[in-house]
């Protein structure tokens, strides 16, 4: 969280909480723009996003078959925050790390610039995460493990963790309502077949461009690839999309021959796409104002048999191939978006904004800047992280 957010967030002239910023942005759709510009470049709107939206909504950090025995340890950055989640006997518990530096005495000038770094200590809210940690290749007093959990994990500040669809979601505020309550809407039926899956592989990939642009450029890729439509998925019935402006998805669907092939974005970082037997979950992270890293997670659905190493290989590729196309849109447009009316860029500095590039671009654009104009009642100024112990 900003250090004092009651003092407002103002960058480039504008009040970046103010709905007169966005309004062309709430604009019909024909006539909708993108996001101001200062959107992808201002280190300020991220600091925003890292408090109305990481810090105040569920966030997906992973799946559950990643933690497969008591004790493994799974680090995320969240926003400006190092928390981890961890598997125990009930479940999985969640915290802020011990060491939300990385164990420095002071933030590292290098640290500071609104962009992950790669850190060889440990994670923190400031650097790249590492992988799961695995109960059975540490010793339980080694700093490697303490840095994230301390000396007594109990009197940590807690996070809260619950789970969806194999997934593993977490959300720091306290206040929050349930997953159950972000989530309401999906049909149960996706939520049967998820959990009931088996993992094959995984990686990580960067991706450039701001990653609001890069999920976005992913969602349209998947969809156009396998022609689905997108639908709005309600309590009891499916019906065409009308008006989604507060939905915390979006889903798209389609049937070829014997399968269901579906894919879902569940606001803010998390895709789900189905295709025949295989499922994809791909958890994005921002790294930087125009980076961000794509957590990928690939399974069958259980009961079939596991994919051979050449076909997981090639699954593999796949996504690899679908995650580039989409970098190098997100690349693209994220540098229009970030030169528009700087000498960068000269012959736009009056022109009007771009028009929103997509449906789905302009759906999530409107769920984003509700998000950002909510209010918050603060009773404590100072950041939670400011001492990780209660």
């Amino acid at each position: 969280m900003s250090l004092h957010p009651e003092l407002g967030y103002f960058d480039e002239g504008l009040n970046l909480t103010d709905p007169r910023t966005y309004s062309t942005v709430f604009d019909v759709e024909e006539l909708a723009s993108i996001l101001p510009p200062v959107a992808y470049r201002s280190r300020i709107f991220a600091e925003l996003e890292d408090e109305k939206l990481w810090t105040r909504l569920w966030c997906c950090v992973g799946t559950e078959q990643q933690l497969s025995e008591v004790g493994d340890l799974l680090p995320y950055t969240l926003g400006n925050h190092g928390i981890h989640v961890q598997k125990n006997k009930q479940g999985y518990s969640g915290r802020f790390n011990f060491a939300q530096h990385g164990g420095c005495r002071f933030v590292p000038a290098q640290c500071q610039t609104g962009k992950k770094t790669k850190c060889s200590y440990t994670s923190c809210g400031y650097s790249r995460d590492r992988d799961v940690i695995r109960f059975s290749d540490v010793d339980n007093d080694t700093p490697i493990l303490r840095h994230f959990v301390g000396d007594m994990p109990e009197r940590m500040l807690p996070v809260q963790v619950e789970t969806l669809g194999g997934c593993i979601f977490v959300n720091v505020d306290q206040n929050s309502h349930s997953l159950g309550y972000q989530t309401q809407g999906i049909d149960i039926h996706f939520e049967a077949t998820l959990r009931n899956t088996l993992d094959q592989a995984g990686f990580w990939q960067p991706l450039e461009g701001n990653w609001k642009v890069g999920i976005t450029s992913i969602f349209e890729i998947i969809q156009e690839q396998n022609e689905l439509d997108l639908i709005q998925i309600n309590n009891d019935s499916s019906s065409s999309i009308d008006n989604t402006k507060k939905s915390e998805f979006l889903v798209a669907q389609s049937y070829k021959g014997n399968y269901e092939n579906y894919l879902i974005w569940l606001f803010p970082n998390l895709l789900i796409a189905k295709q025949g037997s295989s499922v994809a979950r791909i958890i994005i992270q921002p790294t930087g104002l125009n980076e961000a890293i794509a957590r990928v997670r690939l399974s069958i659905i259980d009961g079939l048999d596991n994919l051979s190493i050449l076909e997981a290989k090639e699954l593999e590729e796949y996504w690899k191939n679908i995650l580039c196309r989409a970098s190098r849109n997100s690349k693209n447009l994220h540098q229009t978006y970030e030169d528009w009316g700087t000498p960068a860029s000269p012959d736009t500095c009056d022109d009007s904004l771009p028009k929103s590039p997509s449906r789905v671009g302009y759906l999530f654009q409107q769920y984003l800047v509700d998000r950002l104009l909510a209010e918050y009642n603060y009773v404590w100024n100072a950041p939670l992280y400011t001492d990780a112990r209660r």
